[in-house]
């Protein structure tokens, strides 16, 4: 597996575990409010996505420095190209279905938390699409 490829599954782990834990425990309610709570929250799992991604890449590089230090070749540029396609077509659908939710009842904080769900959604598409491409020899 190249180092790549495993930055690819670093970085979708990361941002599931993280993304998972921000949507599941920090927005417990779509209300208005002027509390802090959830951007500190918002604060505490990047600075968390920051960390893991960081010490997770740190350790792989030590381990293959050689392969961490290559240039990207014809193939990974590619392949940056064709996941970062897939993921802007969901980032971009996901943040229209964000903006009507205004249209639909909802308030400006879900709005807010349905862009970044989008976001996130659409980064791990693109890292998800990343190991595909890698596997399938694109």
């Amino acid at each position: 597996m190249s180092f790549r490829e495993k930055s690819a599954w670093i970085s979708l782990f990361s941002i599931l575990l993280v993304g998972g834990f921000f949507f599941l425990h920090v927005p417990r309610s779509l209300r208005p409010s002027s509390s802090p709570e959830s951007v500190h929250g918002l604060f505490y799992c990047i600075l968390a996505l920051v960390v893991i991604e960081v010490a997770a890449h740190v350790v792989v590089a030590i381990r293959a420095p050689a392969d961490a230090r290559a240039p990207k070749d014809e193939r990974d540029r590619l392949i940056e190209l064709k996941s970062v396609s897939a993921s802007r077509n969901v980032y971009v659908i996901g943040s229209l279905a964000a903006v009507s939710t205004i249209h639909l009842g909802g308030n400006a904080v879900a709005m807010g938390y349905g862009v970044l769900l989008a976001l996130v959604l659409g980064e791990a598409v693109k890292h998800a699409a990343r190991i595909v491409y890698h596997r399938r020899g694109v």
